[in-house]
Order: structure tokens, then C-alpha cells, then sequence
């Protein structure tokens, strides 16, 4: 996400600005003199779109903005909060993260969030916003299945669906909107939602480059029929937690490296599907890429090889929460 643009117009909501501000990790703007200072912060960080958090009324927010809103599927989230930080209003990228941002202000203020988009006043999200751990493969697809909804129709839902059931979506097994919950980039009918149930597990040598790596997972992907969307994180040994080619190939896929001690990956030894003797006389364990894989849960793509790289694609039941899979690098 780019860096949000966090602003006040005022004194009066400054503190709640500056608040805002440290918790996004972002810069704070405190226009003391109004609009003015406002207006070319907000033109360039709409243009850019960035995420924009204006400390003022909703009113002076949206003249702020002019005439300058352009397509909606390309808005970046716009939010105005009241001065006591009490009130938080989506006004524009509502599912774009305006009103998961809105929801997040608010409860960190104890205020409220001021919804009014319709999907999320009937449900819990809105399927082109999912919840984390899901993603949605053809964003194309949403509008006029919501649209649908709101009309009374139903989802048939290929894989699991209690999490669509527990938000408040009708789903029945003759229901005529079909959305498929699946890690595999098929194309077809209908809404494609991927949960972020695969790890990839890596190892690599000093002399792995980051395009190496980059190709050697495409490759893996594109040959099983998974979508990049489904990915959770990379993972490899702790060792290789700096390993510069690695850092960058979860740069590129936009998922975190996580990492194991040789401890952890040794206890996953007797799943190993291709143990290497040569790996466990050179490291000390009989395999790196399987074994952090395997810490998914299943092991749904064996050890794979390029000339420095080594890559295994592991699957859990449901999506993984990457801050509770391994450790950070």
C-alpha cells in the first residue's frame, strides 16, 4: 500500500491527526492554516492513490477533492474523521480498505464508523474487500454478483463457505451465483476467491540471484495451476532469513519471508518426500524447502530445483496468518 496521506486542518484535530499518523506509519500534515495547505496534499495523493485521512469535516474533505474523481474501481480509499477522532467516514474506496480503515479509526478512538455502503450494512464484508487471508481472482466479477445479492439471489459456493455462512451470506447448494474458494488459477465461471493457504518453502546457496528464484517459483505455479493470489508467505531456514535473492523474490509476490531454526525443520525429517544426504552432511538436516513447507501442513508440491534454488509448495487447511507461521526476518 502507498503511504497514506494523514492531514488536519486545524489545531483543534491535530493530536487525533498525529495519532492517526504514528499508527499507519506515515508522516503527519497539520495545515494550520485551512484549506489552502490542504488542497495540493490531498490533488497529489489522490492522483497517486494514496490512501488520504483527513482530520476535518466530510464536507471540506470532498470540496478539497474538487473535481478531480476519476473511476471508481480505481479510487484510493478516502476517509474524513471528526476532530475528537469519534467519527470516522468512508467517502470514497469503500472497498477499496475506506471502511476497514473507518472500522480501525474508529475502534482505536471508540468512536463509530459511519458505513453506508449497502453491501456492508447486510453483511460483514463485501466480497471485493474479504476479510484477510482470501483474495479475489477476477475483481471483474463482484459488481454484478453483489448487485445480484442485493436482489434476493444465493450463492452456490464451490469449497469451504463457513466463512461466507458466519458474515451473513446467503449460501445454498441450488443458489444461482456460483463462487469457487480455491487455490488453483482455473479459469471459468463465476466469483474466484482464493484463500492464502500456500507456503512456499525455499533454499537456496550463496550464489541464488532473485530472478532465479522468481522463475523457479512462476515455474512451479504455472505447471501445478496456482494462483500467485493463494500464496501466505515464503519460508526458508534461519540462516537464509538475509539471503538477499530471497528477500527480493517475497518482494515481488508481495508476501513475507518467514523462517525456521534447524531445530523446527528437523523435526520434519521422516515427511520428508526427497531427503538429500548431501544437504544433511553440508547443514545438518536432510532438507530445507520440503521440511519449512511441510509447517503448512501438507506437502502439495515436492521438492523442486533450479541450479542454486530449491522450491516446495506446502498447504494448509485454512488460510495461515503469516505473524503466527515461523519467524520474521
Amino acid at each position: 500500500m502507498k503511504t497514506p496521506l494523514v492531514f488536519s486542518i486545524g489545531p483543534k484535530g491535530d493530536r487525533i491527526a498525529r495519532h492517526i499518523a504514528q499508527l499507519l506509519g506515515s508522516p503527519v500534515h497539520l495545515c494550520g492554516t485551512g484549506r489552502d495547505d490542504a488542497a495540493p496534499l490531498v490533488k497529489k495523493a489522490y492522483a497517486e492513490r494514496a490512501p488520504i485521512v483527513g482530520v476535518c469535516a466530510a464536507g471540506i474533505l470532498i470540496r478539497l477533492l474538487g473535481t478531480d474523481l476519476g473511476d471508481k474501481v480505481s479510487e484510493p480509499p478516502v476517509l474524513a474523521v471528526s476532530a475528537d477522532g469519534k467519527i470516522a467516514v468512508p467517502l470514497l474506496g469503500s472497498h477499496r480498505g475506506a471502511n476497514a480503515l473507518a472500522r480501525w479509526v474508529a475502534e482505536g478512538f471508540r468512536g463509530t464508523a459511519a458505513v453506508t455502503s449497502f453491501s456492508d450494512t447486510l453483511y460483514d464484508f463485501s466480497l471485493d474487500d474479504p476479510p484477510p487471508g482470501y483474495a479475489v481472482g477476477n475483481p471483474e466479477a463482484v459488481r454484478p454478483l453483489m448487485a445480484a445479492l442485493l436482489k434476493g439471489e444465493k450463492l452456490n459456493v464451490e469449497g469451504p463457505s463457513g466463512w461466507l455462512s458466519l458474515a451473513g451470506y446467503p449460501v445454498d447448494p441450488e443458489g444461482s451465483l456460483l463462487l469457487r474458494v480455491t487455490e488453483r488459477a482455473a479459469a471459468g465461471p463465476g466469483l474466484l476467491v482464493h484463500p492464502k493457504t500456500l507456503v512456499v518453502g525455499l533454499g537456496c546457496t550463496s550464489r541464488a540471484e532473485s530472478a532465479e528464484v522468481i522463475e523457479l517459483i512462476e515455474q512451479v505455479l504455472g505447471s501445478e495451476g496456482l494462483s500467485p493470489h493463494a500464496l501466505a508467505a515464503f519460508a526458508t531456514i534461519e540462516s537464509h532469513g538475509d539471503a538477499e535473492a530471497l528477500r527480493a523474490a517475497a518482494l515481488h509476490f508481495d508476501v513475507p519471508l518467514r523462517v525456521f531454526t534447524k531445530r523446527e525443520i528437523g523435526r520434519e525429517k521422516a515427511r520428508l518426500h526427497s531427503p538429500s544426504d548431501a544437504v544433511e552432511e553440508a547443514i545438518g538436516v536432510p532438507g530445507v524447502c520440503e521440511a519449512v513447507a511441510l509447517k503448512a501442513g501438507a506437502l502439495l508440491v515436492p521438492k523442486r530445483k533450479s541450479e542454486h534454488v530449491t522450491c516446495a509448495v506446502g498447504r494448509a487447511d485454512m488460510p495461515v496468518d503469516p505473524r503466527q507461521f515461523g519467524k520474521g526476518v
